[in-house]
């Protein structure tokens, strides 16, 4: 007799239950690894559109205020950036926003991302102000499944970023 060559099936099988044992091990680190950089890339572009904001009003005597809502239902959320005025700019329906209001809208570009705010539309979650560079003291937080990013509002204007913090840890001024 002869030896006929290639796999038998039982060495086909052990190296399948190989393959899924070593699969089922990975997967959970994958996936945490996957909504971290989701949230950091979140966090990077959330971040410079802040700052872009914050350079807007350091060179004008203006006062801008920070708008967050969300649809829970749609599960979409965005923010507001406009000039203070009588009219509140809803980022969810920005062509009710009249022309003469400078605002400006972020959109996320992860849907796995959720923003936890204490005050949501059309309430504003902090005043910016060019005439004395500061701004209200509060702080919201930037989820991706279990990871977390807290953004901080300082009164003299510095914006701070802190890891796998709760809305808990934030101090709001309640006016």
């Amino acid at each position: 007799t002869f030896m006929q060559k290639g796999f038998t099936l039982l060495e086909m099988l052990i190296a399948l239950f190989i393959i899924s044992l070593l699969l089922t091990l990975a997967l959970p680190a994958w996936q945490q690894h996957s909504q971290q950089t989701i949230l950091q890339k979140e966090q990077q572009k959330l971040y410079v559109f802040l700052r872009q904001i914050q350079a807007r009003v350091e060179n004008s005597t203006d006062i801008w205020l920070l708008l967050a809502n969300r649809d829970p239902v749609g599960k979409r959320w965005c923010l507001t950036a406009q000039i203070k005025n009588s009219h509140l700019c809803d980022c969810l329906n920005p062509v009710a926003c009249p022309q003469n209001v400078s605002a400006h809208f972020y959109y996320p570009a992860f849907a796995e991302t959720v923003l936890v705010s204490k005050r949501y539309y059309p309430l504003e979650f902090t005043r910016l102000s060019g005439i004395r560079n500061t701004a209200s003291t509060t702080c919201f937080v930037l989820q991706a499944n279990q990871q977390r990013t807290l953004f901080s509002f300082f009164n003299v204007g510095s914006l701070k970023l802190k890891d796998n913090q709760s809305l808990s840890a934030c101090v709001n001024d309640e006016e």
